[in-house]
């Protein structure tokens, strides 16, 4: 049996299964779903020709370079005091404090496995 005929007998079991299996030839695309809304053109021709306040605006270099000189130009340095590292370490005596390891596996697939 060639690849071909193994896919269409597999394809034609899972229809025979039942309307819950989704196959290629039932399958719907969700663009296809639902319906799609259109803009009528006049609304469009309305955007294009009118005064529309949110259009993107070409503004010239002068102009920024004129807005952005007038501001005051950020010190570079912050003024703030640099943190100092602790430096000294402390010494601990008597028992150390351990942590158990975790295998990363949950305590019911150990009990499965006999651990």
């Amino acid at each position: 049996m060639d690849p071909r005929e193994r896919a269409d007998a597999l394809l034609a079991r899972a229809r025979a299964r039942g309307a819950f299996v989704v196959t290629p030839d039932d399958a719907t695309s969700p663009m296809d779903a639902a319906n799609t809304q259109q803009i009528p053109r006049s609304a469009i021709d309305r955007i294009d020709h009118g005064e529309d306040p949110d259009t993107t605006a070409v503004v010239p270099s002068s102009v920024i370079d004129s807005v952005q000189g007038s501001l005051e130009k950020p010190d570079t340095r912050v003024g703030m005091t640099p943190v100092r590292p602790d430096s000294r370490e402390e010494e601990v005596g008597g028992l150390i404090p351990t942590t158990t390891q975790t295998t990363g596996r949950s305590d019911l697939s150990r009990r499965l496995e006999g651990f």
